[in-house]
């Protein structure tokens, strides 16, 4: 058989198309964006989660987790505020929930998650009976739907919109738990950074009967991670490792010398104080907390005793290999690495 000039021209340019039509496929083939396994859909839970995402740099990191992972059912972020302690970093409080809200928009573009509605959050801290924000009439309608699926909510940072939401319409406390990551150790309490931006919130949920399972600074602090472990094992993981990896480097520099006088943030350390929430919802970790009665927060900050207290679970550990690892994994093989090379 003999192949004219024209008909070798043809061949090369369908050779050509069929390529770009693979590579078309391969690159909205779900395979590519899928994690290797199912999770059965009685063993879902939907979560809602509060986030201060701008504060500083480590909740983008919970929230990717949680929106990486299939057992968690994501209805919505709520952008929270840091009213309080925006000061403190020479930032505006005013704006802090609008900068909450415009990078959790960010980070549910870069990864895909744009169908994932983000809710503004309050303003700024309680005060009597506040209008209740966006996010909080939110919380309110997730609670009361009739949904087989446990509600949680995830609070990374103030418990500001989830108090107006049960100070609103109490019988939804009934119907969610919360993971708060915040306050001191027990059982002495005192200053810490998410229970200072609204300690009247606090003290409404304490009071509440809403489920509450608290995270103090000193387990969520324990989950040390490197600047070098992030840039081996975050930053080469696509679009949205490269994303979490700079905005976490951007922060630690524009913040090293807007405060330097002081010691926070180390050199090469961070903390992802925020990712056991999520692992918490994935092993609830039943050895490694304590029920004791809620406290009442005190004008400093510190824990005094409730006139009539109802038990909440308090963390005292969580495993931090398993939280890490987990988000490392799940980054890794979403982004088309294998765990292998990923190291």
């Amino acid at each position: 058989m003999i192949i004219t000039r024209g008909q070798t021209r043809r061949l090369m340019l369908m050779s050509q198309g069929l390529a770009l039509i693979l590579v078309a496929l391969w690159s909205v083939s779900p395979r590519a964006a899928e994690l290797p396994y199912d999770v059965v859909k009685h063993k879902q839970i939907r979560v809602m989660i509060s986030s201060d995402a701008k504060n500083e740099a480590d909740d983008d990191f919970a929230v990717a987790h949680a929106l990486m992972s299939p057992t968690l059912k994501v209805t919505g972020l709520i952008a929270s505020h840091y009213a309080r302690t925006a000061p403190l970093l020479k930032r505006s409080g005013a704006d802090s929930m609008m900068e909450s809200y415009r990078e959790l928009q960010r980070l549910t573009q870069v990864m895909g998650k744009t169908a994932v509605p983000v809710y503004h959050g309050a303003t700024g801290p309680l005060e009597g009976k506040p209008a209740l924000s966006e996010g909080a009439r939110q919380l309110i309608v997730e609670a009361q739907k009739d949904d087989p699926q446990p509600l949680f909510v995830l609070v990374l940072g103030a418990l500001t919109d989830v108090a107006a939401a049960l100070q609103a319409d109490p019988t939804i406390a009934k119907k969610m738990t919360v993971i708060w990551i915040g306050g001191m150790p027990y059982p002495k309490g005192g200053w810490e950074y998410n229970l200072y931006n609204d300690p009247q919130a606090a003290n409404r949920v304490f009071q509440s009967s809403v489920a509450l399972w608290q995270v103090p600074h000193n387990v969520y602090m324990s989950v040390r991670v490197s600047l070098a472990e992030l840039a081996t094992r975050v930053k080469p993981q696509g679009k949205v490792g490269e994303y979490l990896w700079q905005q976490l480097i951007d922060f630690n520099r524009e913040i090293s010398m807007t405060l330097k006088d002081v010691p926070w943030p180390k050199s090469e350390v961070w903390v992802l104080g925020d990712n056991p929430s999520v692992a918490l919802l994935l092993d609830d970790h039943e050895y490694q907390y304590t029920l004791r009665d809620g406290p009442r927060i005190n004008d400093d900050l510190s824990y005094g005793q409730q006139q009539s207290p109802r038990q909440i679970r308090v963390y005292h550990a969580v495993d931090t290999r398993f939280t890490l690892e987990d988000f490392y994994a799940k980054l890794a093989l979403l982004s088309g690495q294998k765990g292998a090379n990923a190291r």
